[in-house]
């Protein structure tokens, strides 16, 4: 297992994605020591350096928080170019271990991104002063654990498609989806009532959060589980539809 699991990261340069968030830890620091909070806060430059930080730390997050959706495609199309799977199947290895190494691998990936990402807001926070900056961040960290859980909801769907189908079959399901998506966002977009974003203010929003801080909390914690438990089904449905079946290596 620690041999595929070990594939997998040189599959995705996974040290080059180590140094690369190394180096987006050392630039966070260096911009958090150069511009703490608090200092000119009441002019227009206090604001300015206060709101480039908050969009560095938030893109940061949002880079950490797509890479695990491009990786599951990458761990399969490496597999298939190298004729992986079928080279396991004559090791003497759990039938289900080629199917869990994806899982366990993501589930790693996504585990060691929500650290790196707490630990930015923890670099956010160490000189942010007592301003709207750090209560937007410290809002936002609220959420963190339940975009975590979407990485693995998304994995949780394309996995499937990307270790049964191929990735090509796969990617075209993928595409599907997101078309369809974008389709009722459009419709949306044309018939819904875009009042709501028009009435949208965030200083509303992290107020709300801090005076239902309860509420948002068990959100917090109970949305993950249910989409760990998600992740788990979508282990237990793929390795029952893989039983006996040879899947097709579209490489």
């Amino acid at each position: 297992m620690a041999g595929l699991l070990y594939k997998d990261f040189v599959g995705i340069k996974g040290k080059r994605i180590i140094w690369t968030l190394i180096g987006c830890t050392v630039l966070l620091i260096i911009v958090r020591l150069a511009f703490p909070g608090n200092v000119a806060a009441a002019t227009e430059t206090g604001d300015v350096r206060d709101s480039f930080v908050v969009m560095l730390t938030l893109l940061f997050i949002a880079f950490g928080f797509v890479l695990p959706s491009g990786w599951t495609a990458a761990i399969c199309k490496n597999d298939e170019k190298y004729k992986t799977r079928q080279f396991t199947r004559v090791l003497p290895l759990d039938k289900n271990a080629y199917i869990a190494s994806k899982y366990i691998f993501i589930g790693i990936a996504v585990y060691v991104l929500y650290s790196m990402e707490t630990m930015w807001i923890i670099i956010f926070n160490s000189v942010a002063g007592d301003n709207a900056s750090r209560e937007l961040i410290s809002a936002f960290s609220q959420f963190l654990p339940v975009f975590c859980g979407i990485s693995l909801l998304l994995a949780s769907i394309e996995l499937p498609f990307f270790i049964m189908l191929g990735v090509k079959k796969g990617s075209v399901v993928k595409i599907a989806l997101l078309e369809g998506g974008a389709f009722l966002a459009i419709v949306y977009l044309f018939f819904g009532n875009l009042k709501v974003f028009e009435n949208f203010d965030i200083n509303v929003f992290v107020s709300w959060c801090q005076e239902h801080m309860v509420v948002v909390t068990l959100y917090s914690i109970l949305s993950p589980v249910l989409n760990l438990v998600v992740f788990l089904l979508s282990y237990r449905i793929t390795c029952r539809v893989s039983k006996n079946r040879e899947v097709e290596i579209d490489g």
